[in-house]
């Protein structure tokens, strides 16, 4: 962790009282607004720049695979990915983040990484990926790179298994083939599912 970046968290921390005064001022019912979803509220890019729509998000289970071009795993099941984004479609949102998409300049500000962007976009490229391959929110970023929210990334590749509400309720760090991570998806969707029926109707 570099002191930019503990500087860059450090400012983020102190802005949050004031994000949470906001944020309470403009949940005040006037009408019916959507729930927070933590990732649907992140703005991430695709590798080219272009905003992705994160309102999909809402509602639908998502396998968050966080990757980087010099990780050979990482590569090795990107195709496996891309197939079951296709094959699963409708049921769950696969996305592969880069997660060496941002890097920290001197003045402590978050950028895109355009080298390693480009490099990454070169891979998509060759591999015929056509599954969501996206930068990360700066917030994200921060995330997964800071060990005292318990949620930074060990090792490459990492997963994370998120629910239609937008809660982490499985990390994953290792690499599988196709049928290794069809296992993990509908166990995963089978849990939910099954969640779903046991909770009790209190209406």
């Amino acid at each position: 962790m570099t002191k930019r970046l503990l500087a860059l968290i450090l400012a983020l921390l102190l802005t949050l009282p004031l994000a949470a005064a906001l944020m309470e001022e403009a949940a005040q019912p006037e009408a019916a607004e959507e729930e927070s979803h933590f990732f649907a509220d992140m703005a991430f890019t695709y590798l080219d720049g272009t905003p992705f729509d994160t309102a999909a998000f809402r509602d639908t289970p998502i396998l968050l695979n966080m990757w980087a071009t010099w990780c050979s795993p990482c590569v090795g099941e990107m195709p496996h990915l891309d197939a079951l984004a296709a094959e699963y479609a409708g049921r769950i949102h696969i996305i592969g983040v880069h997660s060496e998409g941002l890097t920290v300049t001197e003045q402590g500000e978050l950028i895109v990484d355009e080298d390693k962007t480009a490099a990454a976009l070169k891979l998509q490229e060759e591999l015929g990926l056509t599954f969501p391959l996206l930068n990360p929110d700066s917030l994200l970023f921060i995330l997964m790179n800071d060990p005292q929210y318990g949620i930074n990334l060990n090792v490459l590749p990492t997963t994370w298994l998120i629910d239609g509400e937008g809660y982490i309720r499985s990390i994953v760090e290792s690499a599988y083939d196709k049928a290794g991570w069809q296992r993990i998806i509908d166990r995963f969707l089978s849990d939910l599912v099954q969640e779903d029926v046991d909770e009790p109707d209190l209406g």
